[in-house]
């Protein structure tokens, strides 16, 4: 049964849904005005949110991106979560995801770094993939964290740059993280599992009226002509799909998804992949909830998927020596 709390945001989020999918663009041939349009509005609602107390940011430069470290009272400076914010890669920032990091980092334990990693249309794939390799580098490199002591975090678009990373860290035979934790992974941005349908665009509030946008005026099911030049779109490429992944030796990756969403069978092929090849996972559908409800940092549903998130972490990440 949802919070009272969690009733009383389905109102905000129904309308935050319906103020985006007006500014819908079409992929390839994006109105920039629209675009910006979209990145100001949605910043600015995610970002009135409240923050937990005692938060601290502190801005710096990673691999060339501005980024946000993020740490409150009980941050552990020792364990790292690099975050990805969400956002289709269109849209999204460090100062939108502001006040839900500090509620995770507290709930967690960890310093946050959030890169304000390139979008598109201005760079289209593979730069956000690029990025997310070279942000995790400089942890290492130029700040001097090991590999162990840092997690990636993302949700949806955040999710799909979190496990793409895994992946290309893999093929070029890097040291990987030492956990992953995905909101509502963007695991299939071609939209072709069973959950992308028109019942379940009437209960997702955030992305449902978007999604019926894309088809109703589009005819395309997913968003990856928001990040994919059409040339280079391939359901096939696990750069882009991640559900096309191999992930054999991976770190151990935890998964939290809305029941209500439109990507609920991303989060469940994702699954069905990381057992078949043998991956350490958590996975954890919440009943009734839309994509990405932990924006609303302060529900108490929210408050428990930052726990559990922690409690993962923690059994994960160890301390630099």
């Amino acid at each position: 049964m949802l919070s009272k709390e969690a009733i009383k945001a389905k109102n905000k989020y129904k309308k935050l849904g319906s103020m985006i999918s007006w500014l819908v663009v079409e992929p390839w041939k994006p109105k920039m005005w629209k675009v910006k349009m979209q990145r100001l509005n949605f910043d600015y609602i995610v970002g009135l949110n409240p923050k937990s107390k005692g938060h601290k940011k502190e801005k710096l430069t990673l691999a060339g991106l501005d980024t946000w470290k993020i740490t409150t009272p009980n941050s552990d400076p020792e364990k790292i979560l690099l975050y990805f914010h969400g956002g289709a890669y269109q849209v999204g920032s460090p100062k939108g995801y502001y006040p839900m990091l500090t509620h995770l980092a507290r709930e967690t334990g960890f310093t946050i770094y959030i890169p304000d990693y390139r979008l598109a249309p201005e760079h289209y794939y593979p730069a956000q993939l690029e990025d997310g390799v070279a942000t995790y580098e400089a942890l290492i490199n130029d700040l001097g964290y090991s590999a162990d002591q840092i997690a990636f975090g993302g949700d949806s678009a955040g999710g799909n740059m979190s496990l793409v990373t895994i992946l290309k860290l893999k093929e070029e035979g890097k040291q990987l993280p030492g956990a992953v934790i995905c909101i509502s992974p963007w695991a299939d941005p071609e939209g072709t599992g069973e959950s992308y349908n028109r019942e379940m665009a009437e209960k997702d509030l955030l992305i449902g009226p978007i999604f019926k946008r894309m088809w109703d005026d589009y005819n395309l099911n997913g968003f990856g002509g928001y990040f994919v030049k059409e040339e280079d779109l391939d359901s096939e490429n696990p750069y882009i799909c991640p559900i096309k992944g191999d992930y054999t030796n991976s770190p151990p990756i935890m998964i939290h998804v809305g029941g209500d969403e439109l990507l609920l069978s991303d989060s469940r092929t994702l699954k069905d992949a990381l057992e078949r090849d043998g991956v350490e996972h958590e996975y954890k559908e919440w009943k009734d909830l839309w994509h990405v409800f932990q924006i609303e940092a302060v529900l108490p549903e929210s408050i428990e998927s930052f726990k559990m998130f922690g409690n993962f972490l923690n059994k994960h990440i160890g301390v630099k020596v």
